[in-house]
């Protein structure tokens, strides 16, 4: 989820090609009918073309895009796409600050001790907690895993330029990606990281072979959701953990935006659930929940952008570097935090952690 605001080649290429799509009347997890929720969207984001309606399952509550791009040209859905360009943070004693209190809390919540700086820190760790995300943000940099034994491996699927996936490799996980942007998967490896370009089901992974698999913003993306969480538990040792996170369309930001909500984001994202239909979803792949709740992990982006595109009907990512958007943001997540204490739907992401 983003927007690359120096990728005006590839925004301008992206206006200019065509994409052929394909019917989806029907609900893609529970196959009832739908009826319509919103009509006439376009991106908000990129500028790819077309002209894009969302429709809500009458049944489980899903949300899906009706048409949607067929597979041979949903990739001209994401050029100029945030995943194309992920540098590395610029150093600053401001940021040193904030992760050295971030690394204190993934000690003192997770038992981290390698790639979290001296033990002593630890002491700082519970000032994270003053982060407007709280816990949702601060595991989020941990994957909310725990400290590996020995030898443990983590797939990230969607990994992205593998920003997060070298953090996991510096805490003590022996790390694999899969990643189908193939400017991402470049900048990952320039990171020394193992990464296959495509489909996660292309990789030809052994089975029983992960400990953990990690999938952030990724399932949304995907015509069959179902195929993809099946992959994911034959990938994955016998109790071995899943963590999915991914947009929540029962949220309070998309009751509050409606159709100007960032995480509708069409024509990228294909499907949008809510805790009932995916529990649904992941049991009948073989997984048993042990935590399915909302998350506010990165609700001020969507709070800020959100209030961006009801504005101007833009959701550009330069937006962030306005100091009225970041505060507005903060605000929104602070916000939503709250809300969350008497509304358990309010978070903008669904965080599911489940077992094989």
């Amino acid at each position: 989820m983003g927007l690359n605001p120096g990728g005006n080649s590839d925004f301008l290429r992206a206006v200019n090609t065509e994409i052929k799509t394909q019917p989806a009347l029907n609900c893609p997890l529970c196959r009832a009918p739908g009826k319509s929720l919103y009509e006439q969207m376009r991106d908000r984001s990129y500028a790819a073309p077309g002209v894009w309606n969302l429709r809500e399952c009458a049944s489980c509550r899903a949300v899906w895009l009706h048409p949607q791009p067929i597979p041979a040209d949903i990739g001209l859905a994401y050029q100029g796409y945030y995943t194309h360009h992920q540098p590395e943070p610029c150093a600053s004693w401001v940021r040193s600050t904030v992760w050295s209190v971030w690394h204190s809390y993934l000690r003192l919540r997770f038992g981290y001790d390698q790639g979290v700086g001296p033990a002593w820190k630890i002491i700082f760790g519970p000032l994270a907690l003053l982060h407007p995300g709280g816990p949702d943000d601060l595991g989020a940099a941990a994957m909310y895993l725990p400290k590996p034994p020995p030898g443990a491996r983590v797939l990230d699927v969607g990994c992205g330029g593998g920003v997060v996936l070298a953090r996991m490799k510096s805490f003590g996980w022996e790390t694999a990606g899969v990643e189908v942007d193939l400017n991402a998967v470049q900048a990952a490896r320039a990171r020394g990281l193992d990464i296959r370009h495509g489909q996660l089901a292309e990789c030809n992974f052994p089975e029983n072979h992960f400990d953990a698999v990690h999938l952030s913003h990724v399932i949304e993306h995907v015509y069959d959701p179902a195929a993809l969480l099946r992959e994911c538990h034959r990938v994955l040792k016998p109790g071995g953990t899943l963590i999915v996170l991914t947009p929540n369309i029962a949220s309070w930001g998309h009751r509050r935006f409606k159709n100007a909500w960032l995480n509708l984001d069409p024509p990228r994202h294909l499907i949008l659930f809510n805790r009932a239909n995916f529990r649904t979803l992941a049991e009948a792949a073989g997984f048993k929940i042990t935590q399915l709740k909302t998350s506010i992990h990165t609700a001020w982006v969507y709070g800020g952008l959100s209030r961006a595109s009801e504005r101007t009907g833009r959701a550009e990512m330069s937006e962030l570097g306005r100091l009225g958007c970041l505060v507005y943001g903060a605000f929104f997540q602070l916000g939503e935090r709250l809300r969350r204490l008497f509304d358990a739907e309010a978070g903008d992401e669904l965080l599911v952690i489940a077992k094989k």
